[in-house]
């Protein structure tokens, strides 16, 4: 176990670390099967040891390299749009895109801070932002807020799992990175249901215009 932590420390207190952070969030940003948030927890855990890296400089270059990830997926979405390769058509990826354009429409500032805790929900609604359109300004005010609040929270679970921790680093990463899969399912879960709530009041609603219409 020291083996590997001291392997750990190594790696992670080379300044290439925030290289690689930097590069894995971006592609991490369209392409959503990167450990990018992975990484910066576990860095972040790794902080708090005499010879980790720095957490602030972590949590700066995660932030701006999420936004910038974000920003390439909105030009992605624009220039391309939501159908021309293969695996947009999937279905399960078709409906993400499909309930991402619906709730733009609806609530953007809530979806984008909560689509982010969900790989494929993250990259759907950013790229179909940039097909639909979306209003580049307010895009990238409301990505860099997400990615903010977002961060932020990989940071701050990393941190407290690796003080908590203390004198095993490793456990501290798989602890840190567990409770970041299960928050992650839980708004997955919580969205699913909003979304079918919301679905279900839009049909009793049309029903009711088609009912006052006759």
């Amino acid at each position: 176990m020291h083996n590997v932590t001291d392997f750990l420390l190594l790696m992670a207190a080379s300044p290439w670390s925030y290289v690689v952070l930097a590069v894995l969030l971006i592609v991490d940003g369209f392409f959503p099967f990167v450990p990018g948030e992975t990484l910066v927890v576990a860095m972040s855990v790794l902080s708090t040891t005499d010879h980790g890296p720095n957490l602030w400089i972590v949590l700066v270059t995660a932030i701006v390299s999420t936004t910038i990830g974000d920003a390439v997926a909105f030009v992605v979405g624009r220039r391309i749009g939501l159908t021309r390769w293969r695996w947009m058509r999937r279905p399960r990826i078709a409906k993400a895109f499909a309930w991402a354009g619906r709730s733009l429409n609806r609530r953007p500032a809530m979806l984008m801070l909560t689509a982010k805790f969900v790989p494929v929900g993250r990259v759907a609604v950013t790229m179909t932002a940039g097909a639909t359109r979306f209003p580049v300004r307010r895009y990238i005010a409301l990505a860099a807020t997400a990615s903010i609040i977002y961060t932020s929270y990989h940071v701050v679970v990393g941190f407290m799992a690796g003080t908590w921790l203390a004198s095993n680093p490793v456990l501290g990463i798989l602890a840190a990175i567990a409770c970041v899969i299960v928050l992650g399912f839980l708004i997955d879960v919580g969205i699913r249901l909003v979304a079918r709530s919301a679905d279900r009041r839009s049909r009793r609603l049309g029903s009711a215009d088609q009912l006052r219409a006759w």
